[in-house]
C-alpha cells in the first residue's frame, strides 16, 4: 500500500507544471529508484541545470537499469563516485572546459552529483577525442553527447584507474598523453586558488618592484633567508630565474620578467590545457614536414616520423608578430633579393634617408619606381611623407643582405618565410624576438642541403656549395615535391626526454583562448 502511495506521489509531482526542487526531493520519503526517476523528469530539469538532450540520454540510460544508481546510496557516493566528483569539480584536471560541467552539484543529494558526473562525462568524451572548440579555438562547440550504447563501457571504473581512463579518451598521441598526465599531477599537487601578485616593472615603481620581486624569488626558492637583503644575490637569482623562464637574463625587472614572476599555478594549468586542446585540433601531419613553434624559437624538419633537423630561430617582435599558418615550401633561393615591405620602407628606411641619403648605398639597396632605378640624391626627402612613400626598396644579394645567403619560400598572405641572417649574435639570446615577422634560421645552408637531399633534387648538396662560390648570383631552386610547413604557437612543450617545460607567452595570445574556452 505504501509503495502505491509513493508511486502516486511521483505521478502527481510529474503531472504538476511546477519545477521540482532539491528541497522537495529531500522531504519526500521515496526509494532510491523513485528518487532517481523523479530527478530525471522534466520538472527537475531546471534544478539540475541540464539541457533536454542530456536529460533524455540520462533518462533512457537509467531506465535501462531500472533506475538503479551506479555509485550512490540515498545519502552518499561510494568510493568511485566520490573520487570522480573530486576530480570533475575541477575539470581542468583533464584540460576540460568548465562549460561542460555547468550543472548543479548538490551539497545534500548524492544522486544528483552522480547525474552531474555521468552527464559531464557523456559530454566530454567527444571533447577529449576531437576537441571542444571550433577551428579558430575562439568558440566552444555545442555539446556532443556520447551514444547511449557506449555509456556502460565509458562509465566502467571498476579498475579504479580514473585519470588513466579519462585521459585515454584523448588522441593517441605520445605528446598528448605525456602532457595530459603532467597536467593531472600538476593540478593534484598544487594550489590553484592563489591570488596573482601585483608587481610592476622597475621603471614604474622601483622600490616596490625590488621588494615584491624579492618576495617572489624567495617563495620560488631562488633566494633563501640568508641573502634576502643582498643586492648581488638578488640580481644573480633574478638572472637565473629569467634563464629558466625564457626571459633574457638582464637582471632587470622588466615587463617580460613581471609576466613570468607573477604567473599563478592556475594560469600555468590553463596554458597546459590550452595546448592539449591544440593537439586535439591539430591536422594529421604528413610523412615529411616542417614544424615551427614560435614561442619555443625552434624550427624542426621531420621525415618518416623522424626528427631530421632542429634549428634555433629568431621570430618577430611583439609589434611585428610572426603569424600562425600552414603552407608548403616550394623554393630555396640562393643569394636572395630582399624586396623591402612597404611598411618597413616607409617607417624605417624613409627616416634613415632623411638623416643620411647614403643609407641605401651603405646597405646595398636600390630605389625603384615603375621598375626604373631612382637616384636617391635627386630626391627631396624632406617632402616625402610616411604615408605617401612612392618608391620600392630592394636590397641586393650578398652576405650583408637582411635575408643572408639563402631563403626558404612558401606562399602565404603575410609574406613571411624563413631565411639566413647576417645577425648571428641573436641566436645566443634566450628570448629571440627581433625580426619583422620572418623567421631567421640558424645553420640555413646545412638545412638547405638536407632538404635538397630528401627531395632528390637535381641540385645536390655539393652543387649547392658551388652556387655559393659564384659571384652573388640570385638562383632559385624549385623543389620536386613541396614540403608542408606548419607555423604554430604553443607555450608548453616537451624536451627530447619528455620533460614538460612552459615557455613565456611572448605575444600574450593564450589568455584570449583560455577565456573563450572557459578553462
Amino acid at each position: 500500500m505504501k509503495h502505491i502511495l509513493l508511486f502516486t506521489t511521483i505521478l502527481l509531482l510529474l503531472s504538476c507544471k511546477h519545477q521540482v526542487t532539491e528541497h522537495e526531493i529531500i522531504v519526500k520519503n521515496l526509494s532510491i529508484e523513485e528518487t532517481l526517476q523523479l530527478m530525471l523528469s522534466e520538472e527537475y530539469q531546471q534544478t539540475l541545470n541540464i539541457d533536454e538532450q542530456g536529460r533524455k540520454l540520462l533518462y533512457d540510460f537509467y531506465n535501462n537499469r531500472q533506475f538503479k544508481p551506479l555509485w550512490s546510496s540515498k545519502d552518499s557516493l561510494n568510493e568511485v563516485g566520490s573520487t570522480l566528483k573530486d576530480l570533475l569539480q575541477k575539470p581542468i584536471h583533464f584540460g576540460l572546459s568548465k562549460n561542460r560541467f555547468d550543472l548543479n552539484w548538490s551539497d545534500s543529494l548524492a544522486l544528483q552529483n552522480e547525474l552531474v558526473i555521468v552527464c559531464g562525462l557523456a559530454r566530454s568524451f567527444h571533447d577529449l577525442k576531437h576537441g571542444m572548440s571550433d577551428s579558430t579555438l575562439a568558440v566552444l562547440k555545442p555539446y556532443t553527447y556520447v551514444a547511449i550504447e557506449s555509456l556502460d563501457t565509458l562509465l566502467d571504473f571498476s579498475e579504479k584507474k580514473y585519470a588513466e581512463k579519462i585521459i585515454s579518451w584523448g588522441p593517441n598521441d605520445t605528446s598528448y598523453v605525456t602532457l595530459a598526465n603532467f597536467l593531472f599531477d600538476f593540478v593534484q599537487n598544487n594550489d590553484l586558488n592563489e591570488e596573482k601578485i601585483d608587481l610592476k616593472p622597475y621603471k614604474t615603481d622601483s622600490i616596490n618592484a625590488i621588494k615584491t620581486a624579492t618576495q617572489l624569488l624567495f617563495t620560488k626558492n631562488y633566494l633563501d633567508s640568508t641573502n634576502l637583503h643582498d643586492s648581488l644575490a638578488f640580481v644573480k637569482s633574478l638572472k637565473k630565474f629569467q634563464e629558466h623562464n625564457w626571459v633574457n637574463p638582464t637582471g632587470k625587472i622588466d615587463e617580460e620578467t613581471v609576466q613570468a614572476l607573477t604567473e599563478t599555478n592556475l594560469h600555468k594549468a590553463q596554458r597546459i590545457a590550452l595546448v592539449l586542446e591544440k593537439i586535439r585540433k591539430k591536422p594529421n601531419y604528413p610523412k615529411r614536414y616542417f614544424q615551427i613553434n614560435i614561442p619555443e624559437y625552434k624550427l624542426r624538419l621531420y621525415n618518416e616520423d623522424t626528427l631530421c633537423s632542429e634549428n634555433n630561430i629568431v621570430v618577430g617582435t611583439f609589434k611585428n608578430q610572426t603569424p600562425e599558418l600552414s603552407s608548403s615550401l616550394h623554393t630555396i633561393v640562393v643569394y636572395p633579393f630582399w624586396n623591402v615591405p612597404y611598411s618597413i620602407a616607409s617607417k624605417e628606411v624613409l627616416p634613415a634617408l632623411k638623416t643620411n641619403v647614403n643609407y641605401l648605398a651603405k646597405n646595398n639597396m636600390v630605389l625603384l619606381r615603375n621598375k626604373d632605378t631612382i637616384n636617391p640624391n635627386k630626391v627631396n626627402w624632406s617632402k616625402i611623407k610616411k604615408n605617401t612613400f612612392p618608391y620600392k626598396v630592394v636590397q641586393q644579394p650578398g652576405p650583408k643582405n637582411s635575408l643572408g645567403i639563402v631563403k626558404f619560400e612558401f606562399y602565404n598572405k603575410y609574406d613571411v618565410y624563413f631565411h639566413d641572417t647576417p645577425s648571428k649574435s641573436y641566436f645566443k639570446h634566450v628570448a629571440r624576438t627581433y625580426s619583422h615577422g620572418c623567421m631567421r634560421t640558424e645553420n640555413p645552408v646545412e638545412l638547405a642541403k638536407l632538404v635538397l637531399e630528401l627531395d632528390e633534387n637535381s641540385v645536390t648538396p655539393d652543387s649547392l656549395d658551388s652556387l655559393f662560390l659564384l659571384p652573388l648570383k640570385h638562383h632559385p631552386i624549385k623543389l620536386k615535391k613541396r614540403i608542408p610547413v606548419f607555423i604554430e604557437y604553443a607555450t608548453v612543450s616537451l624536451t627530447p626526454k619528455s620533460e614538460v617545460f612552459l615557455m613565456r607567452d611572448i605575444y600574450y595570445r593564450d589568455d584570449e583562448y583560455i577565456k573563450a574556452l572557459k578553462l
